[in-house]
């Protein structure tokens, strides 16, 4: 029998008290040798505790959802190398290719087959990947009114509607329209009506900012005859 004070297990089924510590055996709850138990007993006996007392069973982490991966082209445009076209505001409409998601469409203004591209101006205060507008033989207006505008930002508020102008005869010259905002031509604002306006010259009108570029036209054939 088995002490139940000190746990001595090699006490006689006949003895009253624990040969190791004295202690009296209850022999009416201890099993006896050759006894046998049930089924139920047997499997109370043998199990073990798997967590500790007091402690709320864990549940099992749920199995995560299965979620399809996205093809690696899933996420590309059909029309990739169309939006990679660079849009200016001298591209007639009909070039221009359509807005998606929503996009603001380009301003876009007729080209005069009759004049000659001679410059570019060039801002990146509207769009990250920047825009160009054409500068034409002439007289180029810039402000924020499309119909009276030759090169309009019809989303810089601080423009007036016809803000500056830029002309090419022989020589590039710009002016300001007495704008309220004023232009400003490498950091000085404009005092006079005509300024020489020269190559790569950094240009403010509103809130916009502009990098000039000229260029130098092809020869017109009909002069050499």
């Amino acid at each position: 029998m088995i002490c139940a004070k000190c746990s001595y297990a090699w006490n006689p089924d006949s003895a009253t008290n624990c040969v190791q510590c004295k202690a009296p055996l209850d022999s009416a709850s201890q099993p006896r040798r050759g006894d046998t138990q049930d089924e139920d007993q047997h499997q109370e006996a043998v199990r073990r505790p798997t967590l500790t007392e007091g402690m709320p069973p864990v549940n099992p982490r749920p199995a995560e959802p299965s979620v399809s991966q996205p093809r690696w082209n899933d996420s590309l445009t059909p029309d990739r190398a169309e939006r990679r076209r660079t849009v200016f505001a001298g591209m007639a409409a009909a070039e221009a290719p359509a807005s998606t998601g929503g996009a603001r469409r380009p301003q876009t203004i007729a080209v005069d087959p009759s004049r000659k591209i001679v410059g570019v101006l060039i801002t990146y205060s509207w769009q990250d990947q920047g825009q160009i507008f054409p500068i034409l033989e002439g007289r180029n207006l810039i402000g924020k009114d499309p119909d009276q505008c030759d090169i309009c930002i019809a989303q810089d508020q601080t423009l007036s509607a016809v803000n500056t102008f830029i002309t090419y005869r022989r020589h590039f010259i710009i002016g300001d329209k007495v704008s309220m905002s004023g232009t400003d031509v490498n950091g000085e604002p404009i005092e006079t009506e005509f300024v020489p306006l020269h190559n790569y010259a950094k240009i403010r009108t509103g809130s916009t900012h502009w990098t000039f570029v000229a260029i130098q036209p092809p020869p017109d054939p009909s002069s050499n005859s």
